[in-house]
């Protein structure tokens, strides 16, 4: 039996380790709010990153604390930004947030984290969507369309003082209208591939967190190392199939559904041959700021995109690097 005075050690200790818990959680709350408030008013793109401290708190607290700590923080940036943005903020990142927590938690690989997470992220981008027209009464496609013309008048008035023809100008007007339709077209896709490097740079970073501070997760796989399943082949080459025999069934949106497939289709497939390329430069040795460029290069110029997809492609069929494993 413990004597009184170990009892009392013991409790002080539960407080002291309670007390840094609930500080810890309040800093990264306050943290939070500064970081989406500079987010929301100066650097939108860093909203992305919104999740990770929430992750964190949740993977190495409780579930309950990281769905209040991250309730509490849209909350008061709602209060203290504007009402929007604290629902976004609470729409988008809380299902993620919570998705990524659990799927860590129990221990599940990569892949499957991935495919929650994506999903979850999608079904949220069309949820706010939906609450977004619902308050609004206008369409967020209606407003693109409305400032893709008003751009494209703009551009065309720019060539009208350079002194374009006017066939030159009808023809160039012609070829703006179809590249701002197909970006239209193709916004399904888009919020696809969105939603993979949403859930991809926000498991990354939360896995590097945890890691840094002795909490074990499993590492991701590096880029070098990043595969599709051999299966994917088949099931693209069913789907296309189906698609071809449906054609003539006057499904509606058929065309921007096959055009959204494939745009995602060619998206995977790049992302695989990127991986190859990667690889290889891993193998022979390439410096790191070397590989970054090369990368970010195949990734601007868009006729080699298509090439790197065919290479993704037969990669994911005879599987380039079976014989080799390394690490980047």
């Amino acid at each position: 039996m413990p004597f009184p005075w170990q009892i009392s050690e013991v409790r002080k200790l539960n407080d002291d380790n309670f007390n840094d818990d609930i500080l810890e959680v309040i800093g990264i709350m306050g943290f939070m709010i500064v970081y989406a408030l500079l987010g929301v008013y100066s650097m939108p793109l860093l909203l992305f990153l919104f999740p990770t401290p929430f992750i964190y708190i949740g993977v190495k607290k409780d579930l309950k604390t990281a769905i209040i700590s991250i309730t509490i923080t849209s909350i008061l940036v709602g209060l203290i930004a504007d009402t929007y943005s604290g629902i976004v903020l609470f729409q988008l990142f809380m299902p993620l947030s919570l998705v990524i927590i659990y799927e860590i938690l129990n221990r599940r690989k990569f892949a499957e984290i991935m495919s929650y997470s994506t999903v979850v992220f999608f079904i949220s981008c069309l949820l706010l969507y939906g609450l977004v027209q619902d308050v609004t009464g206008s369409s967020i496609i209606s407003q693109l369309e409305e400032s893709f013309r008003e751009i494209v008048n703009a551009q065309v008035e720019i060539f009208r003082e350079s002194g374009f023809t006017n066939y030159e100008l009808s023809r160039t007007k012609a070829q703006l209208e179809n590249t701002y339709s197909y970006m239209l077209s193709i916004i399904p896709a888009i919020l696809i591939i969105l939603s993979m490097f949403v859930s991809y740079i926000n498991y990354y970073a939360s896995v590097v967190v945890l890691r840094r501070f002795g909490i074990g997760v499993e590492l991701t796989p590096s880029f070098s190392g990043i595969k599709l399943p051999r299966n994917i082949v088949p099931v693209s080459i069913v789907v296309f199939i189906v698609f071809y025999l449906a054609r003539g069934l006057n499904i509606p949106k058929y065309e921007a559904i096959m055009l959204n497939t494939i745009v995602f289709t060619w998206f995977i497939f790049f992302i695989q041959g990127l991986s190859l390329v990667y690889y290889l430069m891993v193998k022979y040795k390439f410096k790191t700021l070397t590989r970054i460029i090369i990368v970010i290069l195949l990734i601007f110029i868009l006729p080699v995109g298509s090439l790197l997809s065919f290479i993704g492609f037969l990669d994911t069929i005879f599987d380039f690097r079976k014989s080799n494993k390394l690490k980047s």
